[in-house]
């Protein structure tokens, strides 16, 4: 813990020179006008088709900033996007989760390889191949348990206990702080495995809410507070809360699903499962934050931590709670009426976060157009 609080600690003088040097030199330097005039207009193409209705793009570079919002955070009152605003983030959540755990790890609180047995006995018992599933199994979705949201009864659940109101074009579900247990129960017991630990990859929510059980077990505190202590306060990140287990601080801008006449306010409906698998809220600002601190090491004491979380697993694109990709790390986020991205480029040392406020449009798909204008100027790596 403590080459990491001093690591923490390097990086944020290391920014904070760096901002007084800026202030020196008469602020940030941004991008050059023609390179933000570019990425407006395309952000400004993607919202008038109305998919998304709003969106956010920041880009943080080593010598150029870049922070740009388009469209509406409100539709119904056309109040302009923010470029603070705050989303819904989905499973780039699976990120924090992720960094939680292989901290505990360093700290010998746990091995990335105990079986889940050894930290939750009780589920393990209900799950095939329960006597073998490793944490590390749960990290790399090379578990094969059964994803929650794969169920038959998830989406109808949810849509049954929502309130949906036509004439507004509403869909509400009340913030309720559930019990994983249940959720384990109505979702994933008693279905098959889709193949045995560490003999396939499948992307499942379930594993990253059972790491979730895991961390509140290891450290014998809510979710919430892990995420707090070991990730928001050391990079200092104000924005940041898990959606209805712990108070809120800070409003999201309104979510939709749908298009044209068909689009419905999705902004109240709480779709508290996600949970440690993708139930954070967060702005870009936070993000661009802890891009920064995970990427450089600083929330680790050992280096290799990095390394193994960045590292896919056999057969897959897939780390330690990181998705794979030339030439990003990072992930993707899907939930409710929010799509997300918080991508890595290590060789250009560059955080890119884009925030959508409709889960029918995807980022992943306008990070291309978002980052061409400003490729020319990325610092290449020596």
């Amino acid at each position: 813990m403590r080459f990491r609080t001093a690591l923490i600690v390097t990086l944020v003088l290391l920014t904070l020179l760096s901002a007084l040097t800026a202030t020196a030199q008469d602020g940030p330097q941004p991008f050059p006008s023609e390179v933000v005039t570019e990425i407006q207009a395309e952000m400004d193409d993607l919202t008038a088709s109305g998919l998304p209705p709003g969106m956010v793009v920041w880009i943080d570079a080593p010598e150029y900033q870049f922070a740009g919002a388009s469209g509406f955070a409100d539709l119904e009152h056309e109040i302009p996007m923010p470029p603070e605003g705050a989303f819904r983030i989905g499973s780039i959540t699976k990120m924090f989760t992720a960094t939680v755990i292989v901290q505990l790890a360093e700290e010998g609180v746990l091995t990335l390889d105990d079986p889940l047995a050894l930290w939750l006995p009780e589920v393990a018992d209900q799950l095939p191949y329960g006597d073998q599933i490793t944490l590390r199994h749960l990290l790399t979705h090379t578990s094969g348990v059964f994803s929650i949201v794969e169920s038959e009864l998830y989406y109808s659940d949810l849509f049954a206990e929502a309130e949906i109101d036509p004439d507004a074009g509403s869909a509400s579900l009340a913030c309720v702080a559930r019990d994983p247990h249940d959720t384990l129960t109505r979702y994933v017991y008693g279905e098959d495995a889709n193949f045995e630990p560490g003999a396939g990859w499948h992307y499942s929510n379930t594993n990253y809410a059972l790491l979730g059980m895991v961390i509140e077990t290891a450290t014998d505190a809510p979710l919430a507070e892990a995420y707090r202590t070991r990730i928001y306060e050391p990079l200092g990140m104000a924005s940041t809360f898990l959606d209805c287990y712990e108070e809120s601080v800070v409003d999201v801008v309104h979510g939709y699903m749908g298009f044209g006449d068909n689009t419905t306010d999705l902004t109240e409906l709480h779709e508290s499962i996600g949970w440690s698998a993708g139930g954070l809220v967060s702005t870009a600002p936070d993000l661009i934050a802890f891009g920064r601190g995970l990427f450089s090491g600083a929330l680790f004491d050992d280096p290799e931590s990095l390394d193994a979380m960045t590292t896919p697993a056999p057969g897959s694109s897939y780390g330690l709670g990181i998705m794979i990709g030339s030439p990003y790390l990072g992930h993707a986020g899907g939930i409710t009426g929010y799509r997300t991205l918080l991508n890595y480029a290590p060789a250009f040392d560059t955080v890119v976060v884009i925030l959508y406020n409709n889960d029918s449009a995807d980022p992943e798909q306008g990070q291309a157009a978002m980052l061409t204008p400003a490729l020319p100027l990325l610092r290449v790596e020596d």
